[in-house]
């Protein structure tokens, strides 16, 4: 069973940001009812990833790992970066772990709507009151300056 999470991003570029703050999609009826209702106002306003592919595997040569090397049911940001080593610790206190993000996510970031977009198509974006909070939060996420990801984790 597949979990799917919607995920605040900070996008530039070079270091992508998945916000703590991220919500799971459940239950799967009404995800499926609020993903069709964004697809709706714009096909590319709220697209799936596949978790396990924003990390680079071990080789550079693959996209993905097998095993998220996180966990996006835990707390707390996550940082990958196209130029950073994979690190697990850091010498600074508060940085947090750096994974190396995979070709294939940077060209998925890379052709996502920016924050402004999605905040002016949300305007005109309507949900079942259980859905609520998703959209609420993908409008506080947008007005913030972050851009907003679906992803999938398997």
């Amino acid at each position: 069973m597949s979990d799917f999470w919607l995920v605040p991003l900070s996008w530039d570029g070079e270091t992508a940001l998945l916000g703590g703050d991220r919500l799971l999609l459940e239950p799967e009826n009404l995800r499926m009812r609020f993903l069709e209702a964004m697809g709706r106002i714009h096909p590319r306003l709220l697209m799936m990833f596949k978790a396990h592919l924003l990390p680079e595997d071990e080789s550079g040569e693959v996209c993905g790992a097998e095993e998220l090397p996180f966990a996006l049911v835990q707390s707390g940001d996550i940082r990958l970066s196209v130029v950073a080593e994979p690190s697990e610790t850091m010498a600074v206190a508060d940085a947090l772990p750096t994974w190396r993000l995979s070709h294939c996510a940077e060209a998925y970031l890379n052709r996502m709507l920016t924050a402004r977009e999605a905040a002016e198509l949300l305007r005109q974006a309507e949900a079942e009151p259980e859905a609520g909070q998703w959209l609420n939060a993908m409008r506080t996420w947008t007005a913030d300056g972050r851009q907003v990801i679906l992803l999938r984790e398997d």
